[in-house]
């Protein structure tokens, strides 16, 4: 597995006020990378400098060595796609029209998406085991509904590099694992870079390759999720105690002191 994209010593600012600061790491083809941090960390902000829709004020970000402040957008677009985590009222369009924008970084301004265009919508959507929605008006599924879709809208633009901004936020409790699974799966077979920010340690415990942690818009720790995962790190991370839950499987989980305890009282 080669390093598709690079972050550089890259900083961001909001007039005076820093948001990220010196950031460095390296992601590679196939991996899923989970960003972690409190609200207000960076960690969005991060994700709109790696594909180009904010300019750092320094460092750079290179996809496949070459620095994204020498590509167009439509360049960048064919390479690296962005589920962000609202979503706007779009006209009344179906959910397969929705999907199907994702190919505009491929067509001429005038042109129109072709027959393999919808073919490729269909096969994302099937994929994503959500092809019943294909008629549906956008605007008037849920909010988990229009997540799926605008994820099989960035699957039909590219499957290099996949950023996803709080990619189960809308999600209900099995829809969740559901999505983050397929997810995963497209690391396994399509050797999809994913860049995913979180908020529960819990969910980059299970599907991260890799764990990147922010606070107050620098890197705490990156690495391994097995070896970046622990009750010191995710303290100093949340500024909390944590207690580790030991499970039946490989992986344990995390949860806040405070309500293990309120579980004792309970019992």
């Amino acid at each position: 597995m080669g390093v598709i994209l690079k972050c550089r010593a890259l900083g961001f600012k909001y007039g005076k006020t820093v948001i990220l600061d010196d950031i460095n790491f390296e992601v590679e083809s196939g991996l899923f990378y989970a960003i972690l941090g409190k609200n207000g960390s960076g960690k969005t902000t991060l994700l709109h400098c790696l594909n180009g829709i904010l300019s750092p004020d320094c460092g750079s970000v290179e996809i496949e060595e070459q620095n994204i402040a020498t590509m167009s957008r439509r360049e960048v677009a064919r390479q690296v796609s962005l589920v962000p985590q609202e979503h706007l009222d779009v006209f009344p369009f179906t959910v397969l029209d929705v999907v199907v924008m994702g190919r505009a970084p491929f067509l001429k301004m005038t042109q129109t998406p072709s027959d393999n265009d919808y073919r490729l919508a269909i096969e994302a959507l099937k994929m994503l085991a959500s092809e019943n929605l294909a008629d549906a008006n956008f605007n008037r599924i849920s909010g988990g509904e229009r997540q799926i879709a605008l994820l099989a809208s960035a699957l039909v633009q590219t499957s290099k590099i996949m950023l996803l901004d709080e990619p189960t936020n809308h999600l209900d409790f099995n829809n969740q694992y559901r999505l983050l699974s397929k997810i995963k799966e497209l690391c396994r077979t399509r050797k999809t870079s994913v860049v995913a920010t979180m908020h529960d340690p819990n969910m980059a415990m299970l599907y991260a390759n890799r764990v990147i942690m922010i606070k107050n818009g620098r890197i705490v720790i990156e690495g391994r999720t097995e070896e970046v995962m622990t009750t010191a790190n995710i303290n100093t991370l949340y500024e909390t105690r944590t207690v580790e839950i030991s499970t039946l499987g490989k992986k344990n989980f995390f949860l806040p002191e405070s309500a293990v305890a309120g579980f004792d009282r309970m019992g």
